[in-house]
């Protein structure tokens, strides 16, 4: 009976031995085979791209930050209008047809063409003004100035503005540009227009500041700061920025110069100015008529 037990004991314990390393075989088997298609090489981490792979990339590669506005810029990329036309020849010019708008050439300031303007007055309002190449009078557009005459685009065509005969041969109106430096040029203006601009000393000083120009420390002329458009100082070819060095060949420095400025302009009589432009010494000379 006792053997009985002892052999039962012994297959009990056998039994169990087997079926634990079964168990742990099994389970070894089930973990092996799900990490068998796992490929340890592509799941390794990227490298970060090379030097030589950034260096590669082009401006189109970036377009997308500008289609899509990312930085939030207002600015739009500048669209390419249609060329320029070029001036018209001179000998072209001697084809134009007289233009038939109420316009009257009284004289043209003839120097190279940031200094060129024309006087030109409107019969219907019987008005003078000032004009430049790029101007508008009557809605067409001043593209040359020549001496006694000059080119203008009409809608969809050049046409010529002159001077009568009789007042080119009496040189009447035209002005080239000189002064006793050889850099200076004449400006005609009409007396009404300069006696309307004048007449309101108040309305006159919202049209322009003045400020003491200072070089070295020392007074170096009146530094114009602000000057509105189409007022009478605009007429007389100046610009913000100028600096007005001398008046009839005086210095002129101090508010009692400008003041003897704005009296000679009160009396109409002729006079020059000393003007520094863009660190060049110019004279402007006037002529009220």
């Amino acid at each position: 009976m006792t053997v009985n037990k002892a052999y039962i004991t012994f297959f009990n314990l056998a039994a169990l031995f087997i079926l634990s390393f079964l168990a742990v075989d099994i389970f070894y088997g089930i973990v092996l085979t799900r990490f068998q298609h796992v490929n340890i090489r592509e799941e390794k981490t990227r490298k970060a791209p090379t030097k030589k792979a950034l260096e590669t990339a082009t401006l189109d590669d970036f377009k997308v930050i500008a289609e899509r506005n990312i930085f939030g810029s207002s600015g739009k990329p500048a669209e390419k209008g249609p060329e320029m036309e070029k001036e018209p020849k001179v000998d072209d010019i001697e084809k134009l047809e007289p233009t038939s708008l109420k316009i009257v050439l009284v004289g043209t300031v003839n120097g190279p063409r940031q200094n060129s303007f024309a006087v030109i007055e409107e019969t219907a309002k019987k008005q003078q003004g000032l004009y430049k190449t790029g101007d508008t009078v009557l809605n067409a557009t001043i593209r040359r100035i020549l001496r006694g005459k000059v080119v203008l685009r009409v809608g969809e065509k050049d046409e010529i503005l002159e001077m009568t005969q009789n007042d080119i041969k009496s040189g009447k109106g035209d002005r080239s540009s000189q002064s006793a430096s050889g850099e200076g040029y004449t400006i005609t203006i009409g007396q009404k227009d300069l006696q309307d601009s004048i007449n309101n000393i108040n309305q006159l000083l919202t049209e322009v500041r003045i400020r003491p120009n200072m070089s070295g420390g020392k007074p170096d002329g009146l530094a114009l700061t602000y000057m509105k458009q189409g007022s009478i100082f605009t007429k007389l070819g100046l610009k913000k920025g100028d600096i007005i060095t001398g008046l009839n060949g005086k210095p002129i420095n101090s508010p009692e110069d400008a003041f003897a400025f704005y009296k000679s302009l009160e009396t109409g009589s002729d006079l020059s100015l000393g003007v520094r432009r863009d660190g060049k010494q110019e004279v402007i000379n006037y002529q009220f008529r």
